[in-house]
């Protein structure tokens, strides 16, 4: 501060103010109006005998520290501003480069702070005392090692004179930036040996330094008449090399691009059935194949709507094939709503003809755009690769026969040698899942997924748990229909018509042979020797839809439909009726040798015609003949047997025989043949009843059931198999 008032400087010296005031007065100090609130008067510092002016600016730096003078203190330019002028940008130091930077500017700030009043070298020597007395305030004290860059053993230096003048002249000729220590330069140059080791170090085989370094040594030595470098020295110089251009070479493909910047994708402005992904995965854990009962790993296909991360279609099937990508497909779009775009990758699964042929492929059928990602980069479709793993990985590790890469090898091995000598005895395994069961727990999978909130998707507030979190695919699903989104779902009448797969066939007489299945229909009698597609449901093989190569529909062709009994019914029914004439007349004359006049006669009224022969059976009656002589007690008792005999008959013939169970061609036929004779249940018609109800095919036929009157309820449903633990 340029001047001073009575009070401060008594406070400053420990003095009265009278005591101040009269020795101004007797030194001849001079005074000026006071500006501050208050007014009275001030005393110039410049006025005051040296001794007096140390002792106050002495006291000052042991109290205030740094005080930037104001304009009301200098009629100079305000200092500040040109400090404001000076500041830089210090982003591209380090932390301990900055904090020497902000040490030495308070120092100098405070030297220009005093500079105003003593002069530079007064303000210097004044500093340089202070610190070296213990005097000097504690936040500049505290300041003096940061400001010397000394962190460590050499932090207690102190200042000197001469690096204090050097760090005024740097900030009043640089700025800020000026007063950066100097950091220690790295040697970036490159040895002359560099290539050659690289050329030893740089390869897909992976080879670690040291083989690297031998190889390099014997290659260096036979070129070179000078000694190779060390190890550490190529140590030293791998360290200077940035990672993505040390592993060039090492790495190839999509492992270096793991190693360099990428771009994201945002999913903000997208809707749902927008963009549907896809991809498929083996199933890592063993099932029982439906087929033949042995081990293998089916392969699993889902479809991601990626605005809401929901799964809205998966499929499985016994290897990838096109037929397990349609299923999927009609599965998203009949519980999602058919997509816009589809995004894959270019899997055989994607490109086949049944997707995407040319006026029969099933995406342009839909009006779907196929989209797909570059060949080599899954990066791109990184969404479903997370996705597929997130479904398929938790489902495998909750079954025995899992063979994920965190399975423990030991217990692995023990359930591959406990299954195969299970298989070897028994024909089939207590580990092994069927079929049927993978698929239950595939889709509690499905489902656990949809309702497990998702990190990709918005955060809400959850009302019953008190906390944000993020919101689950259902969630997402929902608020977008709450916000008037509507899917759009293929046409009800087109529905299972859009998504029968076609293949192509020759018509013979009125009908089509499709997996050893014969289709008829009236009118392709006109067709014969001509080709048709046939479209098939991949769940229901009752029938088939029949259309010719330009996209016409022809018909539909029933399984069977020109099959007929080997002789018609009335004459089946003549002749059983024959036959049983004849039978009755034989029965007559028995009873006639057993109750002589007595006559059988057959109700008029036939019962409906039973499934063989034993059912035929006719209900007999014993008549009396009219006026009969009296009965001896002998004569009675052969009566009252025949007549006994007879009831009995009567009572089987009446009793209902069992339908004989036909041979069914496709599961919905045997269910529904199921459902209507419950009475005819066994013990493995439970059981597969039991697996039938999880599986795919019912969840997809399951309305039509109901509107049928053949649902399953729980109550009917029983375990099928328990999984013995290791």
């Amino acid at each position: 501060m340029e001047a001073y008032s009575s009070k401060e400087i008594a406070q400053l010296l420990g003095r009265t103010e009278r005591a101040v005031q009269i020795r101004a007065k007797r030194e001849g100090w001079q005074g000026r109006p006071r500006h501050a609130r208050g007014g009275g008067s001030e005393w110039l510092l410049s006025s005051v005998p040296k001794p007096t002016r140390d002792a106050i600016i002495s006291a000052e730096l042991a109290e205030q520290g740094a005080a930037l003078p104001t304009s009301a203190d200098t009629a100079q330019a305000d200092p500040r501003k040109a400090a404001v002028s000076r500041t830089a940008d210090l982003s591209g130091l380090t932390e301990p480069q900055r904090a020497t930077v902000l040490a030495r500017l308070a120092l100098v700030r405070e030297v220009e702070r005093m500079s105003v009043v003593t002069g530079k070298e007064s303000a210097i020597r004044h500093l340089l005392a202070a610190a070296k007395a213990g005097t000097l305030a504690d936040r500049l004290a505290q300041l003096i090692p940061s400001a010397n860059a000394r962190f460590g053993a050499g932090a207690g230096r102190g200042l000197s004179r001469r690096r204090l003048y050097e760090w005024c002249a740097l900030y009043a000729e640089g700025g800020e930036l000026a007063l950066a220590p100097r950091a220690p330069q790295k040697d970036m140059t490159v040895p002359a040996w560099a290539p050659l080791f690289l050329a030893a170090y740089q390869r897909p085989q992976n080879p670690s330094l040291a083989e690297a370094y031998r190889e390099f040594r014997v290659d260096w030595e036979d070129k070179q008449p000078s000694r190779a470098p060390s190890i550490d020295a190529v140590r030293r110089f791998l360290g200077k090399i940035a990672t993505p251009d040390l592993q060039t070479g090492r790495k190839t493909g999509n492992a270096l691009l793991h190693l360099k910047p990428y771009k994201t994708r945002k999913t903000d402005c997208l809707m749902p059935g927008d963009v549907y992904t896809a991809d498929g995965t083996t199933f890592d854990a063993e099932i029982a194949h439906p087929d033949t009962g042995r081990p293998f790993k089916p392969e699993v296909v889902a479809f991601l709507d990626v605005a809401t991360r929901r799964c809205v279609g998966i499929s499985v099937a016994l290897a990838e094939s096109a037929a397990a990508t349609l299923d999927a497909l009609r599965m998203a779009c009949l519980y999602g709503g058919i997509p816009s775009i589809l995004y894959t990758d270019n899997g055989p699964g994607y490109k086949a003809a049944l997707l995407s042929a040319s006026g029969v492929g099933m995406l342009e059928r839909l009006g779907i755009e196929m989209r797909n990602a570059i060949p080599g980069r899954p990066q791109g479709k990184g969404l479903m690769e997370r996705a597929i793993k997130t479904l398929c990985v938790p489902a495998a590790k909750k079954l025995a026969t899992c063979t994920h890469a965190d399975m423990d090898e030991d217990a692995a091995h023990k359930v591959f040698k406990i299954t195969r000598a299970q298989l070897k005895k028994y024909g089939r395994s207590a580990l092994l899942p069927t079929f049927e069961q993978f698929k239950q727990v595939l889709l509690a999978r499905v489902e656990e997924y949809n309702a497990t909130p998702h990190r990709g998707l918005p955060i809400i507030e959850d009302a019953a748990q008190g906390k944000r979190r993020h919101m689950s695919p259902d969630e997402c699903w929902q608020s977008w229909l709450g916000r008037g989104f509507e899917p759009l779902f293929p046409e009800p009448e087109l529905a299972d018509e859009l998504f029968h797969p076609g293949t192509i066939r020759k018509v013979k007489n009125g009908m089509v042979r499709l997996w050893n299945h014969t289709y008829f229909a009236p009118e392709l009698a006109p067709l014969h020797d001509e080709l048709v597609e046939v479209r098939y449901d991949l769940w229901d093989s009752a029938q088939v839809t029949v259309w010719t190569e330009a996209g016409e529909k022809i018909c539909t062709a029933k399984l069977d439909a020109n099959a007929m009994d080997y002789f018609p019914t009335s004459v089946l029914e003549g002749a059983r009726a024959k036959r049983d004439r004849a039978r009755l007349k034989r029965l007559e004359a028995k009873a006639q040798t057993i109750a002589p006049g007595a006559t059988l006669s057959a109700p008029e009224e036939r019962p409906a015609l039973m499934a063989d022969s034993l059912s035929a059976r006719r209900v007999i009656t014993v008549q009396a003949p009219p006026e009969p002589a009296a009965a001896t007690p002998a004569d009675l008792e052969r009566i009252g047997a025949v007549m006994a005999e007879a009831a009995r008959k009567a009572e089987q013939a009446a009793r209902p025989e069992p339908e004989k169970r036909p041979i069914f061609q496709a599961f919905p036929e045997k269910y529904r043949w199921l459902m209507r004779h419950q009475d005819q249940w066994s013990d493995a018609d439970r059981a597969w009843l039991a697996d039938y109800a999880q599986s795919t095919e019912y969840a997809l036929l399951r309305e039509r059931y109901e509107r049928e009157g053949l649902a399953l309820t729980p109550a009917q449903l029983f375990p099928v198999l328990e999984t013995p633990s290791l």
